[in-house]
């Protein structure tokens, strides 16, 4: 968490809190609303109350603007002023944090409080400009926004966005920006349905650190209260980058969308992915069901498999398939030219400024692309269809997902589709079960075959690192575990400063939604971690539980050769991202 304020202030600080009547106030120039979804970011870090110090410390004048922040969604509050189970309106004004309207014992999941937090916003708090800001975690197109602790995780939809600001009358008013302080909402569906309601949105393509953003951007509206929603969102961007700075651990990327220029990029995306369609589905001949041309979906799922994604995790927990559209539009140039050109330009035209610490150019926007989430494919696609995003994407999707599960691929693919298109070095460890039964140990990004490679042990016990992001400066790693009975990757980095591994910490599994940062892992925590093992007569997997571990201090990976009667092996990926293993 943010390093400018200690756990002891975090702990004890008291807020100034005035009774304020509801009465209206003159207009301003801005009225910034912050949904603040208190959920575990607030229960077991006190991040909401370190951004909240950072807002009461911007130094932003009251007369500029009207900040309005609901509080709610967590257990507990690290203050002494905000309830547990009480969502509450609050004015920040000239350092102070005025307590304005108690909604109760609201669900921040339900799209009736944030219509309302809009309108009373709105109707007692008039600007000329009009600023949504939405913190908590995020989980794209398909597993919208946030989670209430109070109410089951109750999250919203985009579709339940989409109620809120209809309702709250901002298609009549529209905001001049709309933002996400949370992971991977820099999607092309909630911009589609945000260009109704806003004209800027700010978010990040990928995974946010759990200190999100910086609140010192407040005080921008004081040397200049009418900055628009474009200018303002760049000083955003800015604060929030040198914030972590060059050479951070995290993973970074916040982007500005003209939300008036993003159908075109949607309709492009469709028009891209119809020539894609007709390629996996040319006409029918007699009434039978009509295979792709040879290699067609070998072509586009290897270039799938190469796009950029974002919020990826360990096998047991991969379901986000969220992907840059820059990004998959130009592994898709070869293919299709002139309609892979026309996405590109669009994104240009839309994404107005982005900055970002990928290994590779991210282009400012996502979108759903099924994939490794094959498994959760039909709730997912179901999803994605009821939000009616272009109809030759949609279509797309379906039948790509068609192709990636058709149950006969075994005996139609070819043989180019059965080659693998990724290669691993795996550390097989005989177990007591049987003859028959190994147990992966160990899992290297190489396929050289050395007996003298080191593996990586976390107390004691060997672990699998399975890839998950990759930054200018770090690479990124999952281990499956068990965290006090609740299904986790624990988060491992290598950079520069930690050519050895250094553990981030853990996140949690919460459906589609990703965790915003990451939880320590601490002594008293009960954890087990999962391996693969594989029954070579049957040619089954099943997942194993290991014993609970003992937590060391300081945790750390070390590494060891392969003990006596160990093997080595492969794991191999092919384009169905399926995975078969050679010994």
């Amino acid at each position: 968490m943010k390093q400018s304020k200690s756990i002891h202030f975090l702990l004890t600080i008291v807020f100034v809190i005035i009774a304020a009547a509801a009465a209206p106030s003159p207009q301003k120039p801005y009225t910034i609303m912050i949904y603040m979804n208190g959920s575990d970011l607030e229960s077991e870090f006190g991040a909401a109350t370190t951004d909240l110090v950072e807002m009461l410390d911007s130094g932003l004048h009251s007369r500029n603007a009207n900040v309005l922040i609901l509080t709610g969604g967590a257990k507990r509050w690290m203050n002494d002023a905000i309830p547990e189970y009480e969502v509450l309106l609050w004015q920040l004004a000239d350092g102070q944090l005025n307590e304005i309207k108690s909604m109760g014992n609201a669900n921040m999941g339900n799209p009736e409080t944030l219509k309302d937090f809009i309108t009373f916003s709105m109707d007692n708090y008039p600007a000329e400009k009009y600023g949504l800001i939405m913190w908590d975690h995020g989980g794209g197109a398909i597993a919208g926004f946030g989670h209430d602790e109070n109410f089951d995780d109750d999250y919203l939809s985009l579709l339940e966005m989409q109620k809120a600001f209809e309702e709250s009358g901002l298609r009549h008013n529209k905001l001049e920006f709309l933002g996400f302080d949370a992971c991977l909402m820099a999607t092309v569906e909630m911009a589609i349905v945000a260009s109704d309601y806003a004209h800027v949105m700010i978010a990040a393509e990928d995974l946010e650190p759990g200190d999100g953003w910086d609140y010192v951007f407040l005080n921008a509206l004081n040397q200049n209260p009418q900055i628009d929603g474009f200018a303002l969102g760049e000083i955003i961007v800015d604060t929030f980058m040198d914030f972590y700075g060059p050479d951070s651990d995290e993973i970074l990327s916040l982007s500005v969308v003209d939300l008036s220029k993003v159908k075109p990029v949607m309709d492009a995306m469709g028009k891209l992915m119809a020539k894609a369609n007709y390629d996996l589905q040319p006409p029918r001949n007699n009434s039978r069901r009509a295979a792709p041309a040879p290699g067609v979906f070998s072509d586009l799922a290897t270039r799938r498999a190469e796009t950029k994604t974002f919020g990826e995790g360990s096998p047991r927990d991969n379901y986000s398939d969220m992907v840059d559209i820059g990004d998959m539009a130009l592994l898709l140039k070869d293919m299709y030219p002139r309609e892979s050109g026309a996405v590109m330009r669009a994104l240009k035209n839309c994404v107005t400024y982005n900055r970002h610490n990928s290994d590779i150019d991210i282009w400012g926007l996502s979108t759903f692309y099924i994939y490794g989430g094959k498994s959760q494919g039909e709730p997912s696609l179901q999803v994605y269809s009821g939000l009616e995003m272009d109809e030759h994407f949609t279509g797309y999707l379906h039948k790509f997902f068609d192709e990636l599960t058709r149950t006969n691929r075994t005996r139609s693919a070819t043989r180019h589709e059965r080659e693998p298109i990724h290669t691993e070095l795996v550390l097989w460890q005989p177990t007591p079960i049987d003859q028959n039964t190994l147990r992966m140990a160990g899992l290297l990004q190489t396929n050289a075959k050395d007996e003298n490679l080191l593996w990586p042990q976390l107390c004691g016990h060997f672990v699998c690192l399975y890839p998950t992001a990759q930054t200018q400066a770090a690479r990124q790693y999952a281990i499956p575990a068990n965290v006090n009975g609740n299904e986790a990757s624990i988060i491992v980095t290598f950079s520069e400063q930690h050519p050895q591994g250094k553990i981030l910490g853990i996140r949690y599994q919460a459906g589609g939604v990703i965790q915003k940062g990451y939880d320590p892992l601490n002594p008293s925590d009960k954890v087990s971690l999962y391996s693969l093992e594989r029954n070579t007569a049957t040619n089954t997997e099943t997942w194993h539980k290991s014993p609970e571990l003992a937590i060391t201090t300081p945790l750390e990976l070390t590494w060891t050769p392969a003990p006596d009667g160990y093997e080595l092996g492969y794991r191999y990926r092919d384009v169905y991202c399926e995975v078969w293993y050679c010994r």
